[in-house]
């Protein structure tokens, strides 16, 4: 357990890295991860996806708007309800963060061989399965 803490406090460390040279708030990061390319979903399976509740979703949500790195609008079908995704702006984030956690991938296994790296991942994979 205390390999795992120390590679969380590291992984976290990295992301706070990411979060500052990008101007983003952990939440904020991890809300634009939600996204595919040119994917728009729903508030509530972002919130799903977020692990947050509906209302905890909106703010991040109108957080995001507000950065202009989503838009949203009603849903054709009920207007209750909205879809989201995101905008060029939150496009271009989502691939500075995806290079940057690239280049740190590319910096933890720049000394493994491809089959190292591919039993580790089942290795961990095999982990996060117990829990």
């Amino acid at each position: 357990m205390d390999i795992v803490e120390r590679i969380r406090e590291k992984c976290l460390a990295r992301e706070e890295k990411i979060c500052g040279a990008l101007n983003l708030t952990a939440t904020e990061y991890r809300g634009l991860l939600c996204f595919d390319d040119k994917e728009r979903i729903t508030c509530q399976e972002f919130s799903v996806r977020m692990g947050l509740s509906v209302s905890r979703g909106s703010r991040v949500i109108d957080r995001l708007v507000g950065k202009e790195y989503v838009e949203r609008a009603d849903l054709s079908s009920d207007r209750r309800c909205k879809n989201i995704w995101l905008t060029k702006k939150g496009t271009a984030i989502r691939r500075r963060i995806d290079e940057q956690r690239q280049r740190c991938e590319k910096n933890l296994t720049s000394n493994y061989s491809k089959t190292k790296i591919e039993r580790l991942k089942k290795e961990l994979n095999d982990l996060v399965r117990k829990f």
